[in-house]
């Protein structure tokens, strides 16, 4: 989700909490607004091992393999090499209440290839996929927000210690839904109180200790309000620069260093950055507007160190940057209510059997070409993570890509 977004609604339902009980008709009106304003993400496995207070979690519930239409999509051969790990922030419809707190993930079983439900509204697997961030709470007095570590083994999970003596400055409520670096040693948090030095906070992988590096300049030059995100080598972070005028445009990109130093500032355009935007070798970054559910996606793919442009191209539907299969194929999420997706290989819109039940993942290549779509299952999920394959069952050929 936009980080906008989600803080806003965040916002919205502790004032609720605290005032009123949730009106019974939110629950409708703010998932028809905000749906096409999501913005889903990737992150490649992830890494970690320790923590502080721990708790056993529920009974997990097993969810048969994804179904859908999209069976020949599919080699012949077996598994394809990449597999969605996560599908995170799915609201359960028996539950009126529109609270986050109430948000579900599926995990997938690397035994089984099937997805396990958990009861955390977030859930990103870690590099190695032994371990799982987790999320509960809305930041409100009724449901405190709280971040931990999964076990994937144990089922054990371990919570991170908050900090913050204040309502309007608590950690982890008034930050962002943490990001394994890509090492796995760390775990960021943009941290954005109403009060207060705004900044991020770098949670250590072995002991779960808490570092908060004050950034007084968060909010200069960042009018969409994005967070900061990993650079390839760990050793770094990323910020999106932009400004409104009739709408925010992005300018620039500016990085740190992890003590909070500016190390250079680049010019760009396109669309802000996301966890997803850098190809892992760290040559390439993938930019791409917040969907509006109308507009074509457009992506603009350049050099994080000049800013040039690389390539640029657009997707005929409008729809999220999910991430990179390789260094020549990006990952699109499109939405199925928009009068047809885009078969394999097609450059327009092709209504097929089934298209307008499921929102879809495409592979696009760096021309906008369709190389390859799979169907998502109908439950919306706020975030994707993606993960390779290997050792999972032949049963679960059909939701690899």
């Amino acid at each position: 989700m936009n980080p906008h977004l989600t803080r806003a609604f965040r916002t919205a339902f502790e004032e609720l909490a605290e005032t009123a009980p949730t009106p019974v008709g939110l629950a409708q009106a703010a998932l028809v607004s905000a749906r096409r304003q999501r913005v889903t993400r990737l992150a490649v496995g992830g890494g970690f091992a320790a923590a502080i207070c721990a708790a056993l979690i529920g009974v997990v519930a097993v969810v048969a393999p994804i179904s859908g239409t999209a069976g020949d999509q599919f080699a012949d051969n077996g598994l394809r090499p990449l597999v969605v790990t996560a599908y995170s922030g799915i609201r359960d419809p028996t539950i009126d209440d529109p609270s986050p707190h109430f948000q579900y993930s599926l995990l997938l079983n690397a035994k089984t290839g099937r997805y396990d439900r958990v009861p955390y509204r977030y859930a990103m697997p870690s590099p190695d996929g032994s371990q799982v961030l987790v999320a509960t709470g809305d930041n409100s007095l009724r449901y405190p927000t709280r971040a931990g570590v999964l076990d994937r083994a144990s089922g054990n999970v371990r919570w991170i210690a908050d900090f913050g003596s204040t309502s309007d400055a608590h950690f982890p409520g008034y930050s962002s839904d943490g990001r394994w670096s890509p090492d796995g040693q760390r775990i960021l948090f943009t941290h954005m109180p109403r009060t207060g030095t705004p900044g991020f906070v770098l949670v250590d992988s072995e002991t779960l200790t808490t570092t908060f590096v004050p950034l007084p300049d968060l909010a200069a030059q960042n009018d969409q309000v994005t967070g900061l995100i990993w650079t390839p080598d760990s050793n770094g972070l990323a910020l999106t620069l932009s400004k409104s005028v009739d709408e925010p445009t992005v300018t620039g990109i500016r990085f740190y260093d992890l003590a909070g130093r500016v190390v250079r500032t680049v010019p760009a355009s396109g669309g802000p950055l996301d966890d997803v935007s850098f190809f892992p070798d760290g040559g390439q970054l993938a930019l791409a507007p917040y969907s509006d559910g109308v507009r074509q996606t457009s992506v603009t793919v350049v050099d994080p160190v000049t800013g040039a442009v690389q390539h640029s191209f657009k997707v005929p539907l409008s729809g999220g940057l999910i991430g990179w299969t390789d260094d020549r194929h990006l990952l699109i999420r499109v939405f199925h209510d928009q009068g047809g997706i885009p078969a394999s290989d097609q450059p327009a819109p092709v209504l097929g059997p089934g298209d307008d039940e499921y929102d879809r993942l495409l592979v696009v290549d760096l021309t906008g070409r369709v190389t390859h779509s799979m169907h998502l299952p109908a439950e919306y999920a706020e975030h994707l993570f993606i993960g390779f394959s290997a050792g999972l069952p032949s049963s679960a050929a059909k939701i690899t890509f």
